[in-house]
């Protein structure tokens, strides 16, 4: 043999299977290197696959079809007081939850007949409502608006009584009285509260929308509230304070006269000046005790006599 014999084939054979077995394991090695790298891949493949899917685990599951009813809306925009047409009405399928208390779900009974009219201006594709119409109306009026057990009246208003004529259809307000009796003292007093206005003039469009000064505001009222309005437009002036549409707040106030409009603090009445007298009283005889002196002071509307300290 010469010296360029391999080691291996000098070495005995069981040194010579190490090097065999070396070659196995790398084998083995490399390929479950391959087989691991190949089972991640088929994983990411099928979780994508998954959620892809319409009814994956990866996507939310399709909702049921949400039911539909036929209703009837406005094909154009319908004016205040417009009686109702069938070129101004249509039929749409509309989700049975989102339809409103009073709707209509057919077209002939809003046109044949007497027909329907519009008692406030109705926007175009609006779902049409009992509320918003008037059966077999030829002339507009207020008594369709107002409430079961509920009266309309009107009250002379001027430009300062009436709000300077911001108060329109459809607002809310709280009626005072004054009044300046010969006997007593001038007072005010609050009748009504959270009265709906039904019409300003002549006019009830609750889409007014410039103001103006008008001689009359009509009013919804109870019976009650009808009657102490007629009694305090015979004998005294009325005004309106506005309130806020969400403001459904009562309060109770008492008859407000000139001597309360300061804070609270006693009051003393002091006479004018050159004012005439009563013809002053018999002079008491020496005899006859002398009440002592006093003041008369006012709290919250009602004199009384004090005493004066000495």
């Amino acid at each position: 043999m010469g010296v360029e014999e391999r080691w291996q084939d000098r070495a005995p054979r069981r040194f010579r299977g190490w090097r065999g077995a070396d070659d196995r394991n790398g084998r083995l090695q490399q390929r479950s290197r391959w087989m691991l790298m190949a089972g991640i891949a088929l994983l990411i493949v099928a979780a994508m696959l998954m959620r892809w899917l319409p009814n994956g685990p990866g996507r939310p599951a399709a909702r049921p079809a949400m039911p539909m009813v036929p209703a009837v809306v406005a094909a154009a925009p319908i004016g205040f007081g417009e009686k109702l047409s069938a070129e101004k009405l249509k039929l749409v399928e509309v989700p049975a939850r989102q339809l409103p208390m009073g709707h209509f779900t057919r077209i002939d009974p809003l046109i044949l007949g007497d027909g329907r009219t519009a008692m406030r201006p109705i926007a175009a594709n609006e779902i049409l409502i009992e509320a918003a119409l008037v059966a077999g109306a030829t002339r507009l009026s207020t008594a369709p608006l107002l409430r079961p057990g509920l009266r309309a009246m009107a009250v002379q208003m001027t430009d300062v009584s009436g709000v300077s004529g911001l108060v329109f259809p459809g607002d809310r307000v709280d009626v005072l009285m004054t009044r300046q009796p010969e006997e007593a003292m001038p007072h005010a007093e609050l009748l009504a509260q959270d009265v709906r206005v039904l019409a300003v003039g002549s006019d009830m469009n609750i889409a007014r929308d410039k103001p103006g000064v008008t001689k009359t505001v009509t009013l919804e009222l109870n019976p009650l509230q009808a009657q102490k309005l007629t009694l305090a437009a015979a004998n005294a002036t009325i005004s309106l304070a506005l309130r806020q549409f969400s403001d459904e707040s009562r309060i109770r106030l008492p008859s407000l006269q000139v001597s309360d409009l300061n804070d609270g603090t006693p009051t003393r009445l002091v006479r004018k000046p050159g004012t005439a007298t009563q013809a002053a009283p018999a002079r008491p005889s020496a005899s006859a005790p002398r009440p002592p002196p006093a003041v008369i002071v006012v709290r919250g509307g009602e004199a009384t006599e004090e005493p004066v300290l000495r």
